[in-house]
Protein backbone atom coordinates (compact mmCIF):
# COMPACT_ATOMS: atom_id res chain seq x y z
CA UNK A 1 0.00 0.00 0.00
CA UNK A 2 2.91 2.13 0.73
CA UNK A 3 4.51 1.60 -2.53
CA UNK A 4 1.49 2.56 -4.20
CA UNK A 5 1.23 5.88 -2.83
CA UNK A 6 4.44 6.50 -3.39
CA UNK A 7 3.97 5.49 -7.34
CA UNK A 8 1.05 7.45 -7.53
CA UNK A 9 2.89 10.54 -5.54
CA UNK A 10 5.65 10.46 -8.26
CA UNK A 11 3.02 10.55 -11.03
CA UNK A 12 1.52 13.25 -10.08
CA UNK A 13 4.86 15.78 -9.39
CA UNK A 14 5.56 13.94 -13.20
CA UNK A 15 2.24 15.56 -14.51
CA UNK A 16 2.84 18.64 -12.85
CA UNK A 17 6.19 18.82 -14.31
CA UNK A 18 5.06 18.75 -17.52
CA UNK A 19 2.40 20.79 -17.14
CA UNK A 20 4.63 23.95 -15.69
CA UNK A 21 6.92 23.62 -19.05
CA UNK A 22 4.06 23.84 -21.07
CA UNK A 23 2.45 26.89 -19.45
CA UNK A 24 6.00 28.81 -19.37
CA UNK A 25 6.91 27.39 -23.51
CA UNK A 26 2.94 29.41 -24.08
CA UNK A 27 4.10 32.03 -21.83
CA UNK A 28 7.31 32.51 -23.48
CA UNK A 29 6.25 32.28 -27.10
CA UNK A 30 3.11 34.82 -26.30
CA UNK A 31 5.40 37.50 -24.78
CA UNK A 32 7.80 37.07 -28.20
CA UNK A 33 4.72 38.06 -30.28
CA UNK A 34 3.13 40.89 -27.45
CA UNK A 35 4.96 43.98 -28.39
CA UNK A 36 3.69 43.60 -32.39
CA UNK A 37 0.65 42.14 -32.02
CA UNK A 38 -1.28 44.10 -28.80
CA UNK A 39 -4.58 43.42 -28.74
CA UNK A 40 -3.93 39.68 -30.64
CA UNK A 41 -6.22 36.66 -29.67
CA UNK A 42 -4.77 33.49 -29.66
CA UNK A 43 -7.21 30.77 -31.49
CA UNK A 44 -7.03 27.07 -31.28
CA UNK A 45 -4.98 24.65 -29.21
CA UNK A 46 -1.30 25.25 -28.45
CA UNK A 47 -0.19 23.56 -31.48
CA UNK A 48 -1.45 25.84 -33.66
CA UNK A 49 -0.54 29.37 -31.90
CA UNK A 50 -1.96 31.35 -34.74
CA UNK A 51 -1.89 34.95 -33.17
CA UNK A 52 -5.05 37.02 -34.73
CA UNK A 53 -4.34 41.06 -33.39
CA UNK A 54 -7.19 43.61 -33.85
CA UNK A 55 -7.37 46.42 -36.08
CA UNK A 56 -5.30 48.63 -34.31
CA UNK A 57 -2.10 46.32 -34.11
CA UNK A 58 0.87 46.77 -36.08
CA UNK A 59 -0.16 43.89 -38.14
CA UNK A 60 -3.73 43.57 -38.16
CA UNK A 61 -5.49 40.04 -38.66
CA UNK A 62 -9.10 38.54 -38.29
CA UNK A 63 -10.37 35.19 -37.64
CA UNK A 64 -11.05 33.54 -40.58
CA UNK A 65 -12.72 30.57 -41.50
CA UNK A 66 -13.86 28.52 -44.80
CA UNK A 67 -17.67 27.41 -43.08
CA UNK A 68 -18.62 31.33 -42.24
CA UNK A 69 -17.70 32.22 -45.99
CA UNK A 70 -20.13 32.64 -48.69
CA UNK A 71 -17.99 31.58 -51.58
CA UNK A 72 -20.79 29.91 -53.62
CA UNK A 73 -22.46 31.64 -56.67
CA UNK A 74 -26.48 31.86 -57.42
CA UNK A 75 -27.57 28.32 -59.02
CA UNK A 76 -28.60 30.72 -62.19
CA UNK A 77 -25.66 32.75 -63.40
CA UNK A 78 -27.03 36.24 -64.84
CA UNK A 79 -24.58 37.96 -67.57
CA UNK A 80 -23.72 41.72 -67.10
CA UNK A 81 -25.38 43.78 -69.91
CA UNK A 82 -22.39 45.36 -70.51
CA UNK A 83 -18.46 44.02 -70.30
CA UNK A 84 -17.06 44.85 -66.61
CA UNK A 85 -14.41 44.74 -64.64
CA UNK A 86 -13.46 44.28 -60.88
CA UNK A 87 -10.34 45.64 -59.09
CA UNK A 88 -7.52 42.73 -59.00
CA UNK A 89 -8.68 40.60 -56.00
CA UNK A 90 -11.81 41.03 -56.35
CA UNK A 91 -14.77 39.11 -58.12
CA UNK A 92 -18.29 40.17 -58.87
CA UNK A 93 -21.78 38.34 -59.81
CA UNK A 94 -25.41 39.99 -60.78
CA UNK A 95 -27.63 39.24 -58.33
CA UNK A 96 -30.72 40.59 -60.73
CA UNK A 97 -31.22 42.59 -63.70
CA UNK A 98 -35.42 42.96 -62.97
CA UNK A 99 -35.59 45.54 -61.39
CA UNK A 100 -36.06 48.39 -63.74
CA UNK A 101 -34.10 52.32 -63.07
CA UNK A 102 -33.07 51.26 -59.83
CA UNK A 103 -31.60 53.81 -57.54
CA UNK A 104 -31.40 53.86 -53.71
CA UNK A 105 -30.60 50.96 -51.80
CA UNK A 106 -30.81 49.48 -48.40
CA UNK A 107 -30.33 46.42 -46.69
CA UNK A 108 -32.03 45.92 -43.35
CA UNK A 109 -31.25 43.98 -39.73
CA UNK A 110 -32.42 40.63 -41.23
CA UNK A 111 -29.73 41.28 -44.48
CA UNK A 112 -32.68 41.60 -46.85
CA UNK A 113 -32.44 44.41 -49.18
CA UNK A 114 -34.80 46.73 -50.47
CA UNK A 115 -34.72 48.82 -53.31
CA UNK A 116 -36.53 51.89 -54.69
CA UNK A 117 -37.34 52.47 -58.40
CA UNK A 118 -38.60 56.15 -58.80
CA UNK A 119 -41.36 54.75 -62.01
CA UNK A 120 -41.79 51.68 -60.57
CA UNK A 121 -42.25 51.33 -56.72
CA UNK A 122 -40.45 49.41 -54.47
CA UNK A 123 -39.46 45.95 -53.98
CA UNK A 124 -38.35 43.53 -51.73
CA UNK A 125 -35.61 41.30 -52.40
CA UNK A 126 -34.82 37.98 -50.21
CA UNK A 127 -31.85 36.22 -50.55
CA UNK A 128 -29.25 33.69 -49.14
CA UNK A 129 -26.01 34.13 -48.93
CA UNK A 130 -25.05 32.50 -52.30
CA UNK A 131 -27.28 34.90 -54.12
CA UNK A 132 -30.29 33.19 -54.68
CA UNK A 133 -33.28 35.77 -54.62
CA UNK A 134 -36.68 35.87 -54.51
CA UNK A 135 -37.76 39.34 -55.28
CA UNK A 136 -41.84 41.27 -54.64
CA UNK A 137 -43.00 44.60 -55.02
CA UNK A 138 -44.10 45.87 -51.55
CA UNK A 139 -44.84 49.43 -52.77
CA UNK A 140 -46.94 50.08 -56.01
CA UNK A 141 -45.56 53.88 -57.84
CA UNK A 142 -48.79 55.67 -57.63
CA UNK A 143 -49.53 54.43 -53.76
CA UNK A 144 -48.56 57.99 -52.40
CA UNK A 145 -50.63 60.08 -54.68
CA UNK A 146 -47.04 62.01 -55.64
CA UNK A 147 -44.41 60.74 -58.00
CA UNK A 148 -42.07 58.75 -55.88
CA UNK A 149 -38.56 60.33 -55.39
CA UNK A 150 -35.20 58.34 -55.16
CA UNK A 151 -34.83 57.94 -51.47
CA UNK A 152 -36.16 55.94 -48.47
CA UNK A 153 -34.79 55.35 -45.19
CA UNK A 154 -35.38 52.85 -42.38
CA UNK A 155 -35.68 53.59 -38.59
CA UNK A 156 -37.40 52.51 -35.43
CA UNK A 157 -39.72 49.94 -36.84
CA UNK A 158 -41.13 51.92 -40.21
CA UNK A 159 -39.92 52.72 -43.56
CA UNK A 160 -39.68 56.51 -44.53
CA UNK A 161 -40.53 56.94 -48.54
CA UNK A 162 -39.59 60.47 -49.71
CA UNK A 163 -41.58 61.73 -53.12
CA UNK A 164 -41.23 64.73 -54.79
CA UNK A 165 -43.36 66.90 -52.43
CA UNK A 166 -43.69 64.95 -49.61
CA UNK A 167 -42.30 62.26 -46.98
CA UNK A 168 -45.07 58.96 -45.98
CA UNK A 169 -43.96 56.41 -43.30
CA UNK A 170 -45.68 52.89 -43.20
CA UNK A 171 -45.16 49.87 -40.62
CA UNK A 172 -41.61 47.99 -41.24
CA UNK A 173 -40.24 44.76 -39.93
CA UNK A 174 -36.73 43.50 -40.95
CA UNK A 175 -37.23 40.98 -43.23
CA UNK A 176 -40.55 42.05 -43.71
CA UNK A 177 -41.84 40.65 -47.67
CA UNK A 178 -45.38 41.92 -47.99
CA UNK A 179 -46.99 44.83 -48.94
CA UNK A 180 -46.42 47.96 -47.12
CA UNK A 181 -49.20 49.20 -45.16
CA UNK A 182 -50.76 52.19 -42.84
CA UNK A 183 -49.73 54.92 -44.97
CA UNK A 184 -48.92 58.37 -42.66
CA UNK A 185 -47.94 61.62 -44.36
CA UNK A 186 -45.67 63.04 -42.11
CA UNK A 187 -44.18 65.63 -44.27
CA UNK A 188 -45.73 68.08 -46.78
CA UNK A 189 -45.15 71.23 -48.81
CA UNK A 190 -41.11 69.92 -49.49
CA UNK A 191 -41.53 71.61 -53.27
CA UNK A 192 -44.29 73.98 -53.31
CA UNK A 193 -43.83 75.50 -56.54
CA UNK A 194 -43.08 72.09 -58.36
CA UNK A 195 -39.80 73.29 -59.64
CA UNK A 196 -37.43 71.45 -57.56
CA UNK A 197 -37.24 67.78 -56.64
CA UNK A 198 -36.26 66.35 -53.21
CA UNK A 199 -34.01 63.50 -53.59
CA UNK A 200 -32.98 61.67 -49.79
CA UNK A 201 -33.52 61.15 -46.74
CA UNK A 202 -31.79 59.74 -44.46
CA UNK A 203 -32.31 58.97 -40.21
CA UNK A 204 -29.33 59.09 -38.10
CA UNK A 205 -29.81 56.86 -35.03
CA UNK A 206 -31.14 59.63 -32.88
CA UNK A 207 -33.64 59.83 -35.09
CA UNK A 208 -32.83 63.06 -36.89
CA UNK A 209 -33.98 63.21 -40.52
CA UNK A 210 -32.20 64.90 -43.30
CA UNK A 211 -33.84 66.21 -46.24
CA UNK A 212 -32.34 68.24 -49.04
CA UNK A 213 -33.63 70.87 -50.85
CA UNK A 214 -32.38 71.01 -54.01
CA UNK A 215 -31.77 73.52 -57.14
CA UNK A 216 -32.54 72.71 -60.73
CA UNK A 217 -32.15 76.23 -62.62
CA UNK A 218 -30.09 79.07 -61.55
CA UNK A 219 -30.38 82.40 -62.37
CA UNK A 220 -29.02 85.88 -60.72
CA UNK A 221 -31.29 85.51 -58.16
CA UNK A 222 -30.76 82.45 -57.10
CA UNK A 223 -28.39 82.10 -53.52
CA UNK A 224 -27.34 80.25 -50.89
CA UNK A 225 -30.67 79.77 -49.16
CA UNK A 226 -32.26 78.18 -52.05
CA UNK A 227 -30.18 74.89 -51.60
CA UNK A 228 -30.12 73.44 -48.29
CA UNK A 229 -30.42 70.77 -46.11
CA UNK A 230 -33.27 70.97 -43.18
CA UNK A 231 -33.35 68.55 -40.13
CA UNK A 232 -36.28 67.77 -38.55
CA UNK A 233 -37.24 65.05 -35.22
CA UNK A 234 -38.76 62.21 -36.07
CA UNK A 235 -37.93 60.12 -32.88
CA UNK A 236 -40.85 62.74 -31.98
CA UNK A 237 -43.21 63.63 -35.39
CA UNK A 238 -46.54 66.06 -34.48
CA UNK A 239 -49.89 64.45 -35.11
CA UNK A 240 -50.72 66.67 -37.97
CA UNK A 241 -46.75 66.11 -39.05
CA UNK A 242 -44.29 68.88 -40.23
CA UNK A 243 -44.51 71.34 -43.20
CA UNK A 244 -40.63 71.43 -44.65
CA UNK A 245 -41.60 75.41 -44.93
CA UNK A 246 -42.15 76.33 -41.90
CA UNK A 247 -40.91 73.73 -40.06
CA UNK A 248 -37.54 72.16 -38.87
CA UNK A 249 -34.44 73.53 -38.73
CA UNK A 250 -31.84 74.75 -41.62
CA UNK A 251 -29.17 72.04 -40.81
CA UNK A 252 -26.85 73.71 -43.40
CA UNK A 253 -27.62 76.00 -46.82
CA UNK A 254 -25.20 76.49 -49.85
CA UNK A 255 -25.19 73.31 -50.95
CA UNK A 256 -27.26 72.06 -53.88
CA UNK A 257 -26.88 68.03 -53.40
CA UNK A 258 -27.37 65.52 -56.50
CA UNK A 259 -27.71 61.94 -55.43
CA UNK A 260 -27.55 60.45 -51.99
CA UNK A 261 -26.84 61.41 -49.01
CA UNK A 262 -24.55 59.39 -46.64
CA UNK A 263 -23.86 59.25 -42.88
CA UNK A 264 -20.22 57.63 -41.25
CA UNK A 265 -19.91 55.70 -38.20
CA UNK A 266 -20.39 58.44 -36.14
CA UNK A 267 -23.27 59.60 -37.38
CA UNK A 268 -21.94 62.67 -39.40
CA UNK A 269 -23.80 63.48 -42.75
CA UNK A 270 -21.78 63.85 -46.13
CA UNK A 271 -22.94 64.51 -49.29
CA UNK A 272 -22.26 65.48 -53.30
CA UNK A 273 -22.60 68.17 -54.84
CA UNK A 274 -23.28 68.88 -58.31
CA UNK A 275 -21.87 71.12 -60.97
CA UNK A 276 -24.60 70.96 -63.54
CA UNK A 277 -25.29 74.84 -63.38
CA UNK A 278 -21.85 75.28 -64.44
CA UNK A 279 -22.36 74.85 -67.79
CA UNK A 280 -19.13 73.78 -69.84
CA UNK A 281 -16.65 75.08 -66.46
CA UNK A 282 -14.96 71.23 -66.77
CA UNK A 283 -11.69 72.48 -65.11
CA UNK A 284 -14.04 72.63 -61.70
CA UNK A 285 -14.75 69.65 -59.57
CA UNK A 286 -18.02 68.05 -57.91
CA UNK A 287 -17.86 67.80 -54.21
CA UNK A 288 -17.91 65.13 -51.51
CA UNK A 289 -18.81 67.42 -48.56
CA UNK A 290 -18.74 66.68 -44.53
CA UNK A 291 -21.54 68.98 -43.73
CA UNK A 292 -21.19 70.90 -40.39
CA UNK A 293 -24.20 72.24 -38.87
CA UNK A 294 -24.64 75.48 -39.36
CA UNK A 295 -22.35 76.28 -41.93
CA UNK A 296 -22.41 77.89 -45.47
CA UNK A 297 -20.78 75.06 -48.10
CA UNK A 298 -20.98 77.88 -51.05
CA UNK A 299 -23.28 76.99 -53.66
CA UNK A 300 -23.99 79.11 -55.68
CA UNK A 301 -20.86 81.48 -55.07
CA UNK A 302 -17.59 79.41 -54.83
CA UNK A 303 -16.23 76.69 -57.07
CA UNK A 304 -13.68 73.67 -56.40
CA UNK A 305 -10.44 73.39 -58.62
CA UNK A 306 -10.05 69.88 -59.52
CA UNK A 307 -6.44 69.19 -58.23
CA UNK A 308 -4.60 67.45 -55.09
CA UNK A 309 -5.52 70.58 -53.26
CA UNK A 310 -9.03 71.58 -52.36
CA UNK A 311 -8.72 75.49 -53.67
CA UNK A 312 -12.21 77.67 -54.17
CA UNK A 313 -12.65 80.65 -55.64
CA UNK A 314 -15.79 82.75 -57.28
CA UNK A 315 -17.74 81.37 -59.68
CA UNK A 316 -17.86 83.69 -62.40
CA UNK A 317 -21.56 84.48 -63.13
CA UNK A 318 -21.95 85.21 -59.19
CA UNK A 319 -19.24 87.69 -58.39
CA UNK A 320 -21.54 90.03 -56.71
CA UNK A 321 -17.99 92.51 -55.60
CA UNK A 322 -16.60 89.24 -53.99
CA UNK A 323 -13.31 88.56 -54.26
CA UNK A 324 -11.79 84.73 -54.33
CA UNK A 325 -10.79 85.24 -50.46
CA UNK A 326 -14.66 84.86 -49.51
CA UNK A 327 -14.34 81.30 -50.94
CA UNK A 328 -11.56 80.33 -49.35
CA UNK A 329 -12.01 82.11 -45.93
CA UNK A 330 -13.42 78.76 -43.51
CA UNK A 331 -15.90 81.44 -41.55
CA UNK A 332 -17.65 82.29 -44.23
CA UNK A 333 -17.58 78.74 -46.60
CA UNK A 334 -16.84 75.57 -46.03
CA UNK A 335 -14.65 74.15 -48.19
CA UNK A 336 -15.37 70.27 -49.56
CA UNK A 337 -13.59 66.93 -48.03
CA UNK A 338 -12.89 65.72 -51.37
CA UNK A 339 -12.67 67.34 -55.19
CA UNK A 340 -14.33 64.92 -57.45
CA UNK A 341 -13.61 64.70 -61.07
CA UNK A 342 -16.29 65.42 -62.98
CA UNK A 343 -18.40 62.45 -63.66
CA UNK A 344 -21.75 63.08 -61.96
CA UNK A 345 -21.23 60.86 -59.03
CA UNK A 346 -24.70 60.01 -57.64
CA UNK A 347 -23.79 58.53 -53.93
CA UNK A 348 -21.28 58.17 -51.18
CA UNK A 349 -21.55 55.28 -48.63
CA UNK A 350 -19.15 54.59 -45.28
CA UNK A 351 -18.34 50.93 -45.05
CA UNK A 352 -19.19 49.68 -41.41
CA UNK A 353 -16.52 47.02 -41.61
CA UNK A 354 -18.72 44.40 -41.13
CA UNK A 355 -17.19 41.16 -41.68
CA UNK A 356 -14.15 43.11 -42.83
CA UNK A 357 -10.85 41.20 -44.50
CA UNK A 358 -7.11 41.37 -44.22
CA UNK A 359 -4.57 40.38 -46.95
CA UNK A 360 -3.19 41.82 -49.91
CA UNK A 361 -2.80 40.56 -53.82
CA UNK A 362 -0.59 38.00 -52.95
CA UNK A 363 -2.05 36.04 -50.34
CA UNK A 364 -5.44 37.59 -51.12
CA UNK A 365 -8.46 38.20 -48.21
CA UNK A 366 -9.39 36.45 -45.17
CA UNK A 367 -12.98 36.96 -45.36
CA UNK A 368 -15.08 38.13 -48.57
CA UNK A 369 -15.59 41.43 -46.76
CA UNK A 370 -13.74 44.91 -47.92
CA UNK A 371 -10.55 45.39 -46.24
CA UNK A 372 -10.80 46.34 -42.63
CA UNK A 373 -8.74 49.28 -42.92
CA UNK A 374 -10.98 50.90 -45.24
CA UNK A 375 -13.90 50.61 -42.35
CA UNK A 376 -15.25 54.42 -42.21
CA UNK A 377 -14.04 55.41 -45.64
CA UNK A 378 -16.33 56.20 -48.79
CA UNK A 379 -17.03 54.36 -51.81
CA UNK A 380 -18.33 56.20 -54.39
CA UNK A 381 -21.09 55.59 -57.19
CA UNK A 382 -19.27 57.31 -60.28
CA UNK A 383 -22.85 57.41 -62.34
CA UNK A 384 -21.57 58.95 -65.63
CA UNK A 385 -23.05 60.89 -68.21
CA UNK A 386 -25.05 59.39 -71.25
CA UNK A 387 -22.54 58.19 -73.77
CA UNK A 388 -19.24 59.81 -72.24
CA UNK A 389 -16.40 57.93 -70.77
CA UNK A 390 -16.10 59.16 -67.55
CA UNK A 391 -17.32 57.87 -64.47
CA UNK A 392 -19.13 54.48 -64.85
CA UNK A 393 -17.59 52.93 -61.64
CA UNK A 394 -17.18 52.66 -58.30
CA UNK A 395 -14.55 53.69 -56.30
CA UNK A 396 -12.94 53.83 -52.45
CA UNK A 397 -11.74 56.86 -51.51
CA UNK A 398 -8.79 56.73 -49.13
CA UNK A 399 -8.90 58.19 -45.75
CA UNK A 400 -6.21 58.19 -42.81
CA UNK A 401 -6.71 55.68 -40.75
CA UNK A 402 -6.88 57.60 -36.88
CA UNK A 403 -7.53 61.33 -38.69
CA UNK A 404 -10.75 60.16 -40.13
CA UNK A 405 -9.77 62.78 -43.20
CA UNK A 406 -9.28 62.26 -46.90
CA UNK A 407 -5.84 61.36 -48.64
CA UNK A 408 -5.61 63.95 -51.80
CA UNK A 409 -2.16 62.73 -52.39
CA UNK A 410 -3.38 58.86 -52.92
CA UNK A 411 -5.02 57.60 -56.30
CA UNK A 412 -8.62 56.15 -56.10
CA UNK A 413 -9.65 52.60 -55.89
CA UNK A 414 -11.16 51.54 -58.69
CA UNK A 415 -13.50 48.71 -57.59
CA UNK A 416 -15.64 47.81 -60.10
CA UNK A 417 -16.15 49.83 -63.76
CA UNK A 418 -17.40 48.80 -67.14
CA UNK A 419 -14.43 46.86 -69.04
CA UNK A 420 -14.67 49.69 -72.26
CA UNK A 421 -15.05 53.48 -72.08
CA UNK A 422 -18.50 53.94 -72.24
CA UNK A 423 -19.36 55.17 -76.02
CA UNK A 424 -23.43 54.07 -76.57
CA UNK A 425 -26.54 55.19 -75.04
CA UNK A 426 -26.84 52.34 -72.19
CA UNK A 427 -23.33 52.15 -69.97
CA UNK A 428 -22.83 50.80 -66.66
CA UNK A 429 -24.48 53.83 -64.39
CA UNK A 430 -24.30 52.90 -60.68
CA UNK A 431 -26.36 55.12 -58.58
CA UNK A 432 -27.17 53.62 -55.20
CA UNK A 433 -24.65 51.83 -53.11
CA UNK A 434 -25.20 48.96 -49.96
CA UNK A 435 -23.44 46.84 -47.63
CA UNK A 436 -24.73 43.34 -46.17
CA UNK A 437 -23.46 41.40 -43.38
CA UNK A 438 -20.57 39.71 -44.69
CA UNK A 439 -18.92 42.71 -45.88
CA UNK A 440 -19.85 42.54 -49.93
CA UNK A 441 -20.64 45.76 -51.87
CA UNK A 442 -24.13 45.97 -53.57
CA UNK A 443 -24.60 48.26 -56.62
CA UNK A 444 -27.36 49.41 -58.81
CA UNK A 445 -27.27 50.20 -62.25
CA UNK A 446 -29.54 52.59 -63.26
CA UNK A 447 -29.50 52.43 -67.03
CA UNK A 448 -28.63 48.56 -67.06
CA UNK A 449 -31.37 47.68 -65.08
CA UNK A 450 -29.01 45.30 -62.61
CA UNK A 451 -27.66 44.85 -59.26
CA UNK A 452 -24.19 43.64 -59.07
CA UNK A 453 -22.41 42.23 -55.84
CA UNK A 454 -18.93 43.06 -55.40
CA UNK A 455 -16.64 40.42 -52.75
CA UNK A 456 -13.32 40.49 -51.97
CA UNK A 457 -11.82 37.10 -53.59
CA UNK A 458 -11.41 34.75 -50.42
CA UNK A 459 -8.19 32.25 -49.80
CA UNK A 460 -8.24 29.69 -46.77
CA UNK A 461 -4.40 30.29 -46.35
CA UNK A 462 -4.51 33.76 -45.78
CA UNK A 463 -5.11 34.02 -41.91
CA UNK A 464 -2.10 31.51 -41.33
CA UNK A 465 0.14 33.83 -44.18
CA UNK A 466 -0.36 36.82 -42.37
CA UNK A 467 0.28 34.72 -39.24
CA UNK A 468 3.67 34.14 -40.29
CA UNK A 469 4.15 37.56 -41.34
CA UNK A 470 3.48 38.57 -37.82
CA UNK A 471 6.17 35.52 -36.62
CA UNK A 472 8.69 36.55 -38.77
CA UNK A 473 8.51 40.53 -37.88
CA UNK A 474 8.79 39.25 -34.51
CA UNK A 475 11.97 37.34 -34.97
CA UNK A 476 13.43 40.46 -36.98
CA UNK A 477 12.40 42.46 -34.36
CA UNK A 478 14.18 40.38 -31.43
CA UNK A 479 17.22 39.83 -33.72
CA UNK A 480 17.62 43.18 -34.09
CA UNK A 481 17.06 43.95 -30.02
CA UNK A 482 19.80 41.49 -29.25
CA UNK A 483 21.85 42.66 -31.28
CA UNK A 484 21.59 46.03 -30.12
CA UNK A 485 21.77 44.43 -26.60
CA UNK A 486 25.09 43.10 -27.63
CA UNK A 487 26.73 45.53 -28.91
CA UNK A 488 25.76 47.70 -25.93
CA UNK A 489 27.39 45.27 -23.89
CA UNK A 490 30.40 45.58 -25.70
CA UNK A 491 30.86 49.06 -25.13
CA UNK A 492 30.16 48.88 -21.97
CA UNK A 493 32.93 46.44 -21.18
CA UNK A 494 35.17 48.57 -23.38
CA UNK A 495 34.50 51.39 -21.37
CA UNK A 496 34.62 49.48 -18.45
CA UNK A 497 38.14 48.53 -19.26
CA UNK A 498 39.75 51.87 -20.02
CA UNK A 499 38.12 53.10 -16.85
CA UNK A 500 40.13 50.04 -15.08
CA UNK A 501 43.27 50.78 -17.42
CA UNK A 502 42.94 54.45 -16.24
CA UNK A 503 42.34 53.83 -12.65
CA UNK A 504 46.03 51.62 -12.52
CA UNK A 505 47.69 54.16 -14.00
CA UNK A 506 46.70 56.56 -11.75
CA UNK A 507 47.45 54.26 -8.96
CA UNK A 508 50.82 53.71 -10.43
CA UNK A 509 51.55 57.16 -10.34
CA UNK A 510 50.38 57.22 -6.74
CA UNK A 511 52.65 54.88 -5.83
CA UNK A 512 55.22 56.06 -7.62
CA UNK A 513 54.93 59.72 -5.98
CA UNK A 514 54.77 58.32 -2.63
CA UNK A 515 58.50 56.45 -3.46
CA UNK A 516 59.63 59.57 -4.61
CA UNK A 517 58.30 61.35 -1.31
CA UNK A 518 60.17 58.26 0.87
CA UNK A 519 63.21 58.72 -1.06
CA UNK A 520 63.44 62.67 -0.62
CA UNK A 521 62.70 62.10 2.77
CA UNK A 522 66.03 59.77 3.86
CA UNK A 523 68.09 62.10 1.82
CA UNK A 524 66.93 65.13 4.21
CA UNK A 525 67.77 62.67 6.97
Amino acid sequence: MKRQFIFLLLVSLFFNLVLTKTHKKSRKLSQETKDATKGALRLGGSSSNIIIPDAGAEHPLVFSNVDQQPLCLPNKIIPTAIKLKAMTGYEFFVLTNQVKDPKKMVMDKANHLLVISPNNGLYSIRMDKCGNQNMVQILEANALDEPLGNGFALYDQYIYIISTNSVYRFNYSDGQHSPLKEKVKVISNINPTGLTESSDIVINLFGQAFIPHTVTEVNMNTDASHAIIKKFNFHTIPESGYDFQQDGQVFVNGTNTQGLLSLDAQSQLWGINGISHIGSLSDYAEELNQYSAQKNHGFPYCLTKHNSTVTQENHPAFVHGLADDYCQNPTSNVPPAIPLVPASASSALFYTGSFCSMGDQKTQGTSVGLPCTWTNTPMIANHGLEGKPSGHNVVHLPFRDLLHTPRLDKKVDVLLEQALPCRKKTCFSPFGLAFDGYGRLFVSSDETNEIVVLRRTFSETAAQALTDIVEKSNEKKSKKKKSTEKDMNEEDEGTDQEEKTDQEEKTNQTEELNQEEEINQEENN
